[in-house]
């Protein structure tokens, strides 16, 4: 995985408390598509502290995660220590040791784009039994045209331009990673849903959000306490929340 991936390391305990799960009706999707079994194994790719990993756990199967952030991985071992069937290596997916036609379904939620793809995608075709499938999940992040966030963007131009939230076109991410599944020449009958939904976050709420994004780990102490004081005052204006949508995107398919 790329090293901009491993940052998240660094703040893998703010990065469990903040940073979004996924909706249910997405992993009830993956479950009905793939027709899991209760006894199916599931390949779970880039785990950090396990936010698309629980869900499947608290069902019962039995997952093994890839994660290469140790401190990321300590707090998925706490999270899921009491789901036995749940087990945990601490390697990039690009240098686990393949485990060819072995597990039903392979997952990885808001991690894939970090793997190579020419060797990730073959990879996983590899790993998975006959008629196996992939379920890739991300959770993106419209532009929210509120007052709350065009305050912080105003602000945020003035004190810390590399905190201005300037999203790239969903639409072309989406693509992007459809055509990198059709590309593989791996998989076949490729499905792309889309689940709209919103989180509010108090200040402290958000300025752990932010808290996680690799511009902000580079600013000095000074930088850091400037944002936490623009962000609590423009939510404190704002009624004390700020209400941020979400579009999570589910691409599944079934091995060629």
């Amino acid at each position: 995985m790329k090293k901009r991936s491993q940052s998240f390391d660094k703040v893998a305990q703010i990065y469990d408390k903040a940073r979004p799960t996924y909706p249910e009706q997405l992993i009830e999707d993956i479950i009905h598509l793939a027709e899991l079994k209760n006894s199916a194994s599931i390949l779970d790719i880039g785990t950090g502290t396990g936010q698309g990993t629980i869900p499947f756990a608290q069902k019962g199967y039995a997952i093994h995660c890839l994660e290469p952030g140790p401190n990321l991985i300590a707090i998925a071992k706490q999270n899921m220590s009491s789901y036995p069937t749940v087990t945990f290596e601490t390697v990039t997916f690009e240098d686990w040791k393949l485990q060819p036609q072995y597990f039903d379904l392979a997952i990885s939620a808001q991690a894939f784009h970090w793997v190579d793809r020419e060797i990730g995608y073959p990879k996983v075709a590899q790993t998975l039994k006959e008629n196996g499938h992939i379920a890739f999940f991300w959770n993106f992040s419209p532009l929210a045209d509120t007052p709350a966030f065009q305050s912080l963007n105003e602000a945020f131009k003035k004190y810390a331009p590399q905190m201005v939230y300037n999203p790239p076109s969903i639409d072309s991410l989406i693509q992007k990673r459809e055509n990198w599944i059709n590309n593989s020449l791996c998989f076949k009958k490729l499905l792309v849903k889309q689940y709209p939904w919103s989180i509010n976050y108090d200040s402290q709420q958000y300025l752990n959000l932010l808290k996680t994004r690799t511009v902000y780990q580079d600013f000095n102490e000074d930088k850091k306490n400037n944002i936490s004081n623009i962000v609590e005052q423009i939510l404190n204006n704002h009624g004390g929340f700020i209400n941020r949508p979400y579009l999570s995107i589910l691409l599944f398919a079934q091995k060629k």
